[in-house]
């Protein structure tokens, strides 16, 4: 039996998977995991109640405040899901600084987008940015360029998360053991 321990670097500008048991250098990657690290446990936890995929939620979080829990938008929105004051009061959130409450907050709110736009995500997105009432009546993504800038934003990296891509073993020319995703 073989046994593996490390952890897998993905390389964003060429696509590439490198397992290895040696840290990272790029302090930007490691603070990045460490910050989504942090609020892994909640996201996963209200994801499941309300039955909205993680990875939607963590990449939302990802650029409504960088995982800042203290980020105020110039519109007011706040916290880590940056939700206007109306709509945490709406879902029940009394601190909307507190990353549990914000989190559960903007987890139900997309649960509730999702069931008034029938699953379309691009809607989904689009009302999550500019608001419910103006997607419903357009019934399409607004021509706003940040709400459009928004929903490619967030589809582009939703789809390459939901990618999966096949890891190839092969030995190198020393003897050692190779995993990659680019086949021989």
């Amino acid at each position: 039996m073989l046994i593996l321990i490390g952890q897998v670097i993905a390389h964003s500008e060429t696509g590439h998977a490198l397992i290895t048991n040696i840290a990272p250098l790029e302090e930007t990657r490691v603070s990045e995991a460490v910050r989504y690290e942090t609020y892994d446990n909640i996201i996963r936890h209200h994801c499941q109640v309300y039955g909205v995929d993680h990875e939607l939620v963590k990449i939302v979080i990802e650029k409504e405040s960088q995982f800042n829990p203290r980020a105020v938008s110039k519109s007011g929105a706040i916290g880590l899901m940056q939700l206007m004051p109306e709509t945490a009061k709406i879902l029940g959130v009394k601190d909307p600084y507190n990353p549990w409450e914000n989190i559960k907050g903007g987890v139900k709110y997309l649960r509730n987008l999702f069931d008034m736009f029938d699953g379309e995500l691009e809607l989904v997105l689009a009302a999550y940015h500019a608001g419910p009432s103006l997607v419903r009546r357009l019934n399409r993504v607004p021509t706003i360029p940040a709400t459009m800038e928004y929903v490619d934003y967030i589809v582009a990296r939703y789809g390459a998360a939901k990618k999966s891509n096949p890891i190839y073993c092969s030995f190198t020319e020393d003897g050692g053991l190779l995993f990659t995703n680019l086949p021989k």
